[in-house]
């Protein structure tokens, strides 16, 4: 393959160093560019892409779009209208590219069919950051079910997508990558709720280029104390129960005099944060990439 001509005067960044500026992975990168044309990257005599301060640009103004509930179909119509001064793309609105998933994973849920569900996810996650794609379907779908366990089959639709969702999130963790050289973070789960959140942290933090270490199902306290004692990881990420005890509080003071490293604490409600923060764990709020990014930020910033 014949290298593009480069400007000698501008700067060029490979996908790795676009993919941790953005927080939009390699894989959905290069199908933004394949399926819409949304990034034409320069390319070196070996192939590999090479993205502009423009590329860059351009990606963060699609997520933000993302993140108002835009779907990626409509992103790149979106922009380049305003870049000409039009401020709508028709007169009338255009089908929910979200309502469909939406019919469509709701359906495959209904009927327990796990061959769709998979589908689906899989088309999903190549097109929109994982983040988002939770956000706008994923999540909605998990909340519902939650709502409606009283129904007839209702718990049963809801352990399988919950189970569904946390293997194929727990799979996205355990993708190998060579960008993670920041410092290690255990993650557990102290409580018998779902893992979703959890996982979905775990993965943020993982994009950012920290290297959590997942354990499956539940891990005690003072599990986790003796494995951050034995294995030298300098950071913890725990999911409490949601309305924690008296025990499980103790527990955690307890981990958190035992290790002396810091404690990020997910899953609890606002009215816990005081006692939190007087046993010295960092309680983590609702606004998961936020909070992603803080912990990243805490435990690489040496001036905080």
């Amino acid at each position: 393959m014949t290298a593009q001509s480069f400007e000698p005067q501008a700067a060029y960044y490979p996908i790795r160093v676009v993919s941790n500026e953005t927080g939009v992975n390699a894989i959905t990168l290069r199908a933004w560019e394949r399926r819409y044309g949304l990034i034409t990257p320069k390319r070196t005599e070996k192939g590999h892409r090479l993205y502009t301060e423009d590329d860059i640009r351009l990606i963060k103004q699609v997520v933000a779009l993302l993140n108002r509930g835009i779907p990626i179909s409509q992103a790149r119509a979106m922009l380049d209208h305003s870049q000409t001064g039009v401020t709508t793309i028709t007169n009338q609105p255009q089908p929910s590219q979200w309502h469909q998933y939406r019919e469509q994973l709701t359906r495959a849920v209904n009927e327990f069919d796990d061959a769709q569900l998979a589908n689906i996810f899989d088309e999903v996650s190549q097109f929109f950051p994982i983040d988002i794609a939770l956000r706008f379907l994923l999540m909605p779908i998990y909340n519902h079910l939650t709502e409606n366990v009283t129904q007839a089959l209702g718990v049963a639709r809801l352990r399988f997508y919950a189970g569904f969702l946390q293997a194929r999130l727990a799979w996205r963790l355990a993708e190998p990558s060579d960008d993670r050289h920041g410092p290690s973070i255990l993650v557990a789960n102290c409580s018998n709720d779902d893992e979703i959140s959890l996982l979905l942290m775990a993965i943020l933090v993982k994009q950012l280029g920290l290297r959590p270490v997942w354990f499956s199902g539940w891990l005690s306290c003072e599990h986790s104390a003796e494995l951050m004692q034995q294995q030298g990881w300098q950071a913890a990420l725990m999911q409490l129960p949601s309305n924690p005890s008296d025990q499980h509080l103790l527990q955690l003071g307890h981990l958190i005099r035992e290790t002396g490293k810091p404690i990020f604490v997910l899953g609890q409600p606002a009215s816990f944060n005081e006692r939190l923060r007087k046993l010295g764990a960092i309680s983590l709020g609702d606004d998961l990439q936020q909070s992603a990014l803080n912990v990243r930020d805490l435990l690489t910033d040496p001036n905080l």
